[in-house]
């Protein structure tokens, strides 16, 4: 990787470390394309491709207080992403494939098991939070909220669905994020809305 590429990347970890939203962005659409191939090589699938990404980015946004100390951006994030297509692995009990594929990468990973286990319990703890703030939306915002991001629908075919204008699921939308955002905050919780949009 060239000097400068690292620098750029350090520059995003310390933005991001600092809640910066438009930095995540960039690092969601400069950085983590580069790991799709090899996801897909790995997993073999769409569905498991989007789940191991999305917990992948909402674990790394949970622990950005910690990039400040990150020298190597690129690698660290690999060991996350690499940690979570294990988890999803044993998951789908391909236990022995998974060993076959991740040996290595599982002895560089042993002795981070505590950090795991506090970051596991984080990422439930605010999807459940997240979870009873959708449930108290009014009935329009809950219904929008969950075709977007339960049912991967687009804007226009919610609209289709509802038999609304994509210009009012659209208001919806961003008016239901918002919503969500501020409790969380209220809760001293800050998720980029970027985050709040990926499906379950």
């Amino acid at each position: 990787m060239e000097s400068k590429d690292l620098h750029n990347e350090k520059q995003l970890f310390l933005l991001i470390a600092d809640s910066n939203e438009e930095a995540f962005e960039t690092l969601y659409r400069t950085l983590f394309p580069r790991f799709l191939p090899y996801l897909y090589k790995l997993l073999g699938s769409d569905v498991a491709v989007e789940e191991v990404l999305q917990d992948t980015l909402i674990k790394f946004w949970l622990s950005r207080h910690k990039l400040t100390e990150i020298l190597h951006p690129h690698a660290w994030l690999f060991r996350i992403l690499a940690n979570e297509a294990l988890r999803y692995l044993r998951r789908q009990n391909v236990q022995l494939k998974a060993k076959d594929k991740f040996q290595a990468l599982q002895e560089d990973l042993n002795g981070s098991g505590s950090s795991q286990t506090e970051l596991d319990l984080s990422f439930r703890e605010t999807q459940r939070i997240i979870g009873k703030i959708v449930d108290g939306l009014s009935p329009r915002q809950k219904i929008i909220y969950r075709l977007s991001r339960e049912q991967g629908l687009k804007v226009p075919q919610i609209a289709e669905e509802l038999n609304v204008s994509s210009n009012y699921v659209q208001k919806t939308l961003s008016l239901a994020l918002k919503i969500i955002q501020q409790r969380l905050l209220e809760k001293g919780i800050f998720i980029p809305i970027l985050l709040l949009l990926f499906k379950k």
